[in-house]
């Protein structure tokens, strides 16, 4: 018997090495304290953020030069980045090759200009500072840009090649407005990316201590009408972004990136808690928490980070206004409120006893039409609460299996489990499948599973359901 276990870890063991999905991230560092220039992260787990290979970091060359924004072709072959530096709106783009690059063995020293352009007019002598870019499936490369003297905010795109590296068709597409303000003295670090579907997600972050981080959207047909210079696209609040604790990051929140996996990436620059952070599925009134770091490597210069993922919709397809739940008399009831909803399918209502084993019972169809929402809808769920449920016979079932298959010897006690287990399991049946145990305890914890239409799945926070009588 033991043999027969061996073989199914060793199987279950080569299975799960299979199909562990791992990233690359690439990484901009600033601080010349430590050596600028760009770093990539092999074997990277979407699921934390945790960075299990090796970090290889560029030559320097142009990278003595600091930039805060850099951004991967679709292909994931080349890296654009623009110059930091001080200009009146002239700026110019730069590729790379992405190392290790099969035709490379060593790593590229410099990048390439492939690009020189001029955003707001030569007339115009306000400072812009490049602080967003990022690249869509399509080949496309977006910048958000700001005025520092105004506070205007500029959006335009190139295309990019990914097979050679070179830039073409630069276009000004207009303003921006955050929330229906046109302009942003504050709209200071950040970046952007765009997911499978041509959403974009922009990141902004007040340039000081303990500043607010903001993570804004922008649909991929809202973003498909800015066509020119007099066009204005209005982004909308996502997510507020919060450390563990639930307050702001002492460093400043620079860079986002999508995993492989729909999960957001984020760059926190500083010495405190400075590294890289990833967005749990847990959003509360539209503040997300981020975890981390899994890397702290240039922390205090970590200035931008970036992927070639491009994932059809984010981890995060629903934003909770409210959970709530209690128990009364004998019933559970559950009801919570969603701000914005994304390709959603379902809710699943899971409890647990103690919060840590939960258990599916019963589903609420989502109200948003074809799974899309960004009104407020409210939900309800109701359950009879003072039964056993099958849980427990299912438990000894799989106690009865494991016993059976330790020892051929335990046949007589696996009888007696599984008539156990059988008996529990028709009690619950028998009375009504409508009933949840809860053997007398005076609480249940509760969690709501959102499910997507591709089957994904991401749980809420966990609360507390207790009786109000």
């Amino acid at each position: 018997m033991k043999n027969v276990f061996l073989f199914l870890s060793l199987v279950l063991g080569s299975f799960s090495t299979a199909i562990a999905q791992t990233d690359i991230l690439y990484t901009i560092n600033n601080d010349f304290s430590v050596g600028t220039g760009i770093t990539q992260l092999s074997n990277v787990d979407p699921n934390n953020a945790t960075v299990n290979g090796t970090s290889t970091n560029y030559a320097t060359g142009d990278f003595t030069t600091n930039s805060a924004a850099m951004a991967m072709s679709a292909n994931g072959k080349f890296i654009y980045y623009i110059e930091q530096t001080t200009n009146t709106g002239n700026f110019d783009v730069r590729s790379i090759p992405a190392f290790p690059d099969p035709g490379a063995p060593t790593a590229p020293t410099a990048g390439s200009v492939v690009l020189s352009e001029d955003l707001n007019g030569a007339a115009n002598t306000n400072l812009l500072y490049f602080r967003r870019l990022g690249t869509s499936p399509d080949g496309w490369a977006y910048m958000v840009t700001t005025e520092e003297t105004t506070g205007q905010i500029y959006l335009s795109r190139f295309l990019t090649d990914g097979n050679t590296g070179a830039a073409s068709n630069f276009q000004n597409l207009g303003t921006i407005t955050l929330d229906g303000t046109p302009l942003s003295p504050n709209f200071n670090n950040g970046d952007l990316v765009l997911d499978g579907a041509g959403n974009m997600y922009i990141l902004v972050n007040l340039d000081a201590t303990g500043g607010d981080a903001v993570i804004y959207h922008v649909s991929a047909a809202t973003l498909a009408a800015a066509t020119g210079p007099t066009s204005v696209t209005n982004l909308t609040t996502k997510y507020i972004i919060k450390n563990e604790s639930g307050v702001n990051f002492q460093g400043l929140v620079t860079g986002l990136a999508l995993s492989s996996t729909g999960t957001f990436y984020v760059a926190v620059q500083g010495p405190t808690d400075g590294g890289i952070y990833y967005i749990n599925s847990g959003v509360q009134a539209g503040v997300v928490t981020i975890k981390g770091p899994g890397n702290t490597a240039n922390n205090d210069g970590l200035a931008d980070l970036t992927s070639s993922y491009f994932p059809a919709t984010t981890v995060l397809p629903v934003t909770y206004n409210t959970i709530e739940a209690r128990i009364q008399g004998n019933q559970l009831i559950v009801n919570w409120s969603t701000l914005s909803e994304t390709n959603n399918a379902r809710f699943d209502i899971e409890v647990s006893k103690n919060g840590k084993e939960f258990v599916n019972i019963g589903s609420v169809a989502t109200k948003a039409t074809n799974g899309n929402s960004d009104a407020t809808i409210e939900y309800s769920f109701t359950k009879t609460v003072d039964l056993p449920v099958a849980v427990m016979g299912i438990s000894l079932f799989s106690l009865a299996a494991i016993l059976l298959l330790t020892n051929r010897r335990n046949k007589g006690l696996f009888s007696i489990v599984m008539i156990l287990g059988a008996g529990l399991t028709f009690a619950s049946c028998s009375k009504s499948s409508d009933q949840v145990d809860v053997s007398g305890e005076s609480k249940l914890f509760v969690r709501i599973v959102q499910v997507d239409k591709d089957g994904k799945k991401s749980a809420s926070k966990v609360i507390t359901a207790y009786r109000a009588d």
